[in-house]
């Protein structure tokens, strides 16, 4: 799988004229990797420990440095031979080695910035790097890591690759494609769950518990599902997203929400009402409904990504609503922390809908007289046209 992955970066690094790529970012760091740092993913300090190089010239190795924690599962994660470890804070000799001498210096208290700097140096070295062009994810490295870089490697010539790697990641292979498809699935069963034997009084709060609680109970029986580590939910009853206005007769109540699956972050949502809909409501509703369509038709190969913009503005426009305006109707999706990646299905995006592009597309209002409305779907692009990863019905559906 990363095999593929390599390759097209290696190709852009040719065609700019780089001679590296240094993932920086988690999302990129695991997107090259296939290795889920959990001190890089969840803990915003430690960026700029857990780094990839990946060398343009196919016959040097792509090299990872990470602590010696997690060294052991990055080199089975991502099949890397050359990864290179330095010390962190944790003890991890086996019970029976505890007996005997330790080396001397003991650990540090989390890492040695000197020590992590030296295995960089050392990777960058081997492969003839220490003056070279290197492209990274400039708009996102931290000035600790330039300065640092900078005092050991200072000849080098540093390019922004931000762009370049959201629009390589914005095509899906299958395998991520199907990561999709199962936090979809999940997702899913969170707001089937959420809805089923509702009581007047419950919150916004209450709504993303039960929906969570769905997930979770998908998750665990399922064994396809192992891979599930998360799951976010903006919930309302009515305008309110936060806990206190309560659910009552003519309540529309919101999901906007999606499931991570082995590293991959799915979107979507859907919108009831409970027990009665009222007639604005229903009015703006029906007319959100046939924008989410005519903007899911216009989905198809080699379409500007903003006709899907237009097809969505213009319905609600003339559907009743001429002053409607939102700066997107829909997003690319994938591993970023924030569901949302580039490229929006915005009214100034010319790129071209290419095949295995993964869209959410969606048609949200969040009027404070009405209630707060969201329909949302995945969309995978295909070679002919598109398919919905949603499967729940997109019509305003009455429980209670």
């Amino acid at each position: 799988m990363r095999t593929q992955i390599i390759d097209a970066i290696r190709a852009r690094l040719r065609d700019r004229g780089l001679d590296a790529y240094l993932a920086y970012t988690p999302s990129n760091v695991f997107y090259v990797t296939g290795f889920p740092s959990f001190f890089l993913m969840e803990w915003w300090r430690m960026l700029g420990t857990v780094l990839a190089v990946v060398p343009a010239d196919p016959a040097q190795l792509p090299a990872l440095v990470v602590s010696d924690f997690e060294a052991a599962r990055a080199r089975e994660d991502s099949g890397f031979a050359d990864v290179r470890a330095f010390r962190g804070w944790a003890e991890l000799r086996d019970a029976a080695d505890l007996t005997r001498p330790a080396a001397p210096g003991g650990r540090p208290a989390l890492y040695d910035t000197a020590e992590q700097d030296a295995v960089l140096r050392s990777v960058l070295a081997d492969r003839g790097l220490l003056a070279g062009r290197i492209g990274t994810d400039l708009r996102h490295v931290l000035h600790d890591t330039v300065r640092r870089v900078a005092a050991f490697a200072a000849d080098v010539t540093w390019a922004d690759m931000t762009d370049d790697l959201y629009e390589l990641r914005s095509v899906k292979y299958d395998f991520e494609i199907e990561r999709l498809r199962r936090a979809t699935e999940l997702s899913e069963a969170g707001m089937r769950h959420a809805v089923a034997d509702l009581r007047p009084g419950l919150t916004a709060g209450d709504m993303g518990l039960r929906y969570r609680q769905g997930v979770l109970d998908a998750a665990v029986a399922d064994a396809r599902y192992a891979g599930c580590t998360d799951a976010w939910v903006l919930p309302a009853i009515g305008p309110d997203t936060g806990g206190g206005a309560g659910l009552s007769d003519g309540s529309l109540i919101k999901f906007d929400c999606g499931v991570t699956v082995d590293g991959y972050r799915g979107d979507g949502g859907r919108t009831f009402a409970y027990r009665t809909v009222r007639p604005a409501a229903r009015r703006l509703y029906d007319v959100l409904l046939g924008a989410h369509e005519k903007a899911c038709a216009a989905v198809r190969p080699g379409t500007p990504a903003r006709e899907v913009f237009h097809a969505a503005e213009r319905h609600i426009r003339s559907g009743g609503y001429p002053s409607f305006t939102r700066g997107h109707y829909g997003h690319s999706v994938g591993i970023d922390t924030f569901h949302e990646e580039p490229p929006y299905l915005s009214a100034e995006e010319d790129r071209p809908l290419r095949p295995g592009m993964v869209l959410a597309v969606e048609t949200p209002a969040y009027a404070s007289d009405t209630g707060a409305i969201m329909i949302e779907d995945l969309v995978v692009v295909t070679e002919d046209g598109h398919e919905v990863l949603h499967r729940l019905p997109h019509e305003l559906t009455v429980v209670s």
